[in-house]
């Protein structure tokens, strides 16, 4: 039994210092493109509410969203954004409406088509999904 405790050992303990390093290796190396990505400004872009411009009213609901370049404000023809609505609850988790997404005719605007169920602030999570432009932000809202 003692010569068998004297091989596990040793044998153990080589294999915990010879993992270490090489997923410290990956993980590093994993992280290193995303940072270059996301910090190239060319590639920023942001989503923005353009309509309605009046109040949104509780229930179903139509929005129209535009993806804009952050630095010049100008529309960018990106064809696949991430929309996601909830409401904050104090002391609970967050309200969730389903998001639908339709591309409209104007490269780089989308409607958005959801439902309200309750009256108050609902934030609008909006990611851009393309090879060229890169972003994500927020759209806070208030239903009426």
């Amino acid at each position: 039994m003692k010569k068998v405790l004297t091989l596990i050992l040793p044998i153990s303990l080589l294999m915990i210092a010879c993992s270490s390093p090489s997923s410290e290796t990956q993980t590093q190396s994993e992280t290193t493109p995303k940072t270059e990505e996301t910090a190239t400004a060319e590639n920023t872009a942001q989503v923005a509410l353009v309509s309605p411009a009046e109040e949104i009213k509780m229930g179903d609901a139509e929005l129209i969203l535009e993806v804009q370049d952050k630095n010049s404000g100008e529309v960018v023809p990106v064809e696949n954004i991430e929309v996601s609505s909830t409401m904050p609850m104090e002391g609970e988790d967050p309200m969730i409406s389903k998001v639908e997404i339709e591309s409209t005719e104007t490269p780089g605007q989308f409607k958005i088509k959801t439902n309200f169920g309750m009256a108050g602030t609902w934030n609008l999570a909006a990611t851009v999904k393309d090879a060229k432009y890169q972003g994500e932000n927020e759209i806070t809202v208030e239903v009426k």
